[in-house]
């Protein structure tokens, strides 16, 4: 097999170049000392010629491992072009590069931070040639906890430091001092994640939008394991952090083992392609992180129809190219020639695609308008509001469904995504005319509709796949917004659950339902009547306030058939909208 790999900027090579450089990558350097002497000046010397720096991965028995040509820019690259895998790097690996003119012994952050994913017990760093006197520079660094990846051990001449005594195998694996060791088995609460969070707003609603960003995580079966935030009134265009907090921030995921890193703001694809050229790691953005929740929760051949197509709007603006390929492979007249780039035979599937996908969900918002027609004159309600604000657990709570007839209740954000109609027996008004003899009106009944969550900064390409969805709230006689006392920033999405509904021209009238009254402070009701006088209070779980709930919505309704008029051919009540939202 064989013992080490030349890699990194190698195609410009001479063969006399390549040769010297793979019998320097196969010299041996003594176990009990850092470096051979001999192969350091001779690695020296082809750096001076390149006028590139070299760097050479040595594992404990002295064996080099890998020879890069180039700058450490992308530990990805270096990662898999080492023999072996991550089974040979643990224990006793050194890091051995030389520095053209020009280059710094300390290295910057960028090539810090890949060194440090090749988990070195030491880094040995030397000059390509000697200085005044004759005195070869060289230091030799280890990982730190600070805020700089690496700290000088000891620094002097280059035949000095190169017999120190090699350090022990297994030390590598060891984590910086008062930070504990990071879990890289990829086992356990699912995939690492570190979020980057953007703070333009006072300090609570900052902390609110970071717990909301860990919540969305957990949804999607990640596990946040840190957070790096920036407070800046201005962004960077190109990359919306600056550079400093960015390289903080992938110092930060390699202490911790981050395998990704989320981003609270919506991305460009040139905004991707930078922070994950600076942080070397995969970068999602918060809008892929609610289309993933989505992709998970899709359970009915409805929903996975409408975010597939919510997943390919998405992504069509952010493919990249895989180089070129050959789209016809004739050897005639027209035939020859570059060919169709990969990146544009990518782009025409997806587009037929989603023009495939947006026929489906025409049929789909057809169907479900007949079958609103087919409903007839009854009355519709739609519970709206923020997502896990309790509305499965208010829609179960008032039908009395239980079984399989009840809706999945989870503490999971969008943990419903189809729209249930359930019916919903409301109590009789008044006990008959006594002069008359009439008997009392029997109980009306209802169709209530549990709707998908909303949440703020919902993704367009999301809201314009599920609008055949929404069309069940944008139809309703009235609509219910849920919110969640217990919930410190209930006021916020109310507000947002507003605004959305508002963008969507729902002009139903609307009434606040104010859920887990059991749970939360005394204030809180106060605060809500203070901002809607007409809201009602429950508690889904403990089943507090229902009853009063159904007899409100009975005098709503009526009150609302009344005011439509005879004229209007039916009794249901005419979509205005609520009087109390601003």
């Amino acid at each position: 097999m064989k013992q080490a790999l030349l890699a990194g900027r190698t195609a410009g090579l001479r063969p006399a170049q390549r040769r010297q450089l793979e019998r320097l990558s196969h010299r041996r350097h003594p176990e009990d000392a850092l470096a051979d002497l001999i192969s350091l000046q001779r690695l020296a010397a082809a750096s001076q010629e390149l006028e590139l720096p070299l760097s050479l991965v040595v594992d404990g028995r002295g064996l080099t491992r890998l020879l890069w040509v180039g700058p450490l820019q992308q530990s990805g690259q270096l990662l898999e072009k080492l023999p072996g895998g991550r089974r040979r790097q643990s224990g006793g690996v050194r890091l051995v590069s030389c520095c053209p003119r020009g280059m710094p012994l300390e290295p910057g952050p960028q090539e810090g931070v890949v060194a440090l994913d090749l988990q070195p017990d030491l880094w040995l760093r030397f000059a390509d040639r000697p200085g005044k006197g004759g005195q070869w520079p060289a230091a030799v660094l280890v990982p730190s906890s600070a805020a700089n990846p690496w700290q000088v051990q000891a620094s002097g001449e280059l035949a000095a430091l190169a017999t120190t005594p090699a350090p022990e195998a297994g030390t590598a694996d060891q984590a910086p001092a008062g930070q504990p060791p990071p879990d890289r088995s990829g086992q356990g609460r699912g995939e690492r994640v570190l979020l980057l969070v953007l703070c333009q707003e006072p300090r609570p609603a900052c902390e609110r939008r970071i717990a909301e960003m860990e919540g969305l995580v957990r949804s999607a079966g990640g596990h946040p394991i840190g957070v790096v935030e920036q407070r800046r009134s201005q962004v960077t265009p190109h990359t919306i952090w600056g550079e400093g907090k960015l390289a903080e921030a992938a110092l930060e995921a390699r202490r911790l083992g981050a395998e990704l890193v989320v981003t609270d703001r919506e991305l460009t694809p040139v905004q991707v392609r930078n922070l994950e050229r600076l942080l070397d790691l995969p970068v999602s953005d918060r809008s892929e992180v609610i289309l993933d929740i989505f992709a998970q929760r899709a359970g009915s051949a409805a929903g996975r129809l409408q975010v597939e197509l919510a997943q390919l709007r998405y992504r069509l603006p952010r493919l990249t190219g895989r180089g070129r390929s050959l789209s016809r492979q004739g050897g005639g007249i027209g035939t020859r020639g570059p060919g169709e780039t990969q990146l544009e035979k990518d782009r025409r599937a997806i587009a037929r695609r989603i023009e495939r996908l947006q026929r489906q969900v025409v049929d789909l918002g057809a169907h479900r308008a007949r079958l609103r027609q087919g409903r007839g004159q009854q009355h519709r309600l739609a519970l709206v509001g923020y997502t896990n604000a309790g509305k499965s657990s208010l829609l179960n709570a008032l039908t009395r469904s239980q079984g399989r007839q009840a809706v999945l209740v989870a503490n999971q954000l969008f943990a419903t995504l189809d729209p249930t109609t359930r019916r919903l027996e409301l109590p009789a008004q008044g006990g008959g005319d006594k002069e008359t003899g009439l008997p009392p009106q029997p109980p009306e009944a209802v169709l209530i509709t549990d709707t998908v969550g909303f949440i703020r900064d919902l993704p367009p390409p999301l809201v314009e796949a599920f609008r055949s969805t929404l069309e069940e709230t944008l139809d309703a006689d009235g609509l219910l917004v849920v919110v969640d006392l217990n919930d410190p920033a209930w006021p916020e999405q109310r507000q947002t659950v507003h605004t959305i509904l508002d963008q969507l021209g729902a002009g139903s009238r609307r009434r606040l339902v104010a859920n887990q009254i059991d749970r939360c402070p005394a204030g809180e009701l106060e605060r809500a009547r203070a901002l809607e006088p007409d809201a009602l209070f429950v508690s889904a779980t403990a089943g507090l306030g229902l009853r009063h709930l159904k007899g409100e919505l009975a005098l709503w309704l009526r009150d609302s058939a009344a005011a439509a008029g005879p004229a209007s051919g039916s009794d249901r009540c005419p979509p205005r909208p609520c009087p109390s939202h601003p």
